[in-house]
């Protein structure tokens, strides 16, 4: 069986430094991949490789782990923006502030609220989506 969209359209490659010509993109799809950040300026630069790919107009489909739901006492901290969830897994972790700031920074706006799902009482994982203005093609680097 032939595949529906051409092999070339898919790439493994680090979110930080995509090959992808610049606003190739309608849509960009993260799903599970910030949360593995080493600190804040690796976000950062995953998120801004994503984003520089993203075309004018288009939507950033994010869903990682954060403290929107839980106790932030339930988390323990590792260093650098990074914590031991309560399920035991490690991770780089937001919360709505750090949303909101990412979301200025790139000078995208919220397409949908911010919604989190506590998966039972052990992790929290929130979907962030942006759309990026029409009037703001310029990329972050």
């Amino acid at each position: 069986i032939a595949p529906l969209v051409p092999e070339e359209n898919f790439r493994v490659e680090s979110a930080d430094a995509l090959s992808f010509d610049d606003e190739r993109f309608d849509v960009v799809i993260s799903s599970a991949v910030l949360h593995f950040a080493r600190d804040a300026a690796d976000f950062d630069a995953m998120l801004d490789g994503m984003w520089r790919v993203l075309r004018p107009g288009g939507l950033l489909f994010a869903r990682l782990a954060s403290t929107i739901g839980l106790p932030l006492a339930q988390f323990t901290p590792l260093g650098n923006g990074r914590f031991r969830m309560p399920d035991g897994s490690d991770r780089y972790v937001v919360d709505e502030a750090a949303l909101m700031a990412g979301t200025a920074r790139l000078g995208g706006c919220l397409a949908d609220p911010l919604k989190t799902t506590v998966v039972q009482h052990a992790r929290c994982m929130t979907t962030w989506v942006l759309r990026k203005q029409l009037a703001a093609s310029r990329t972050t680097r």
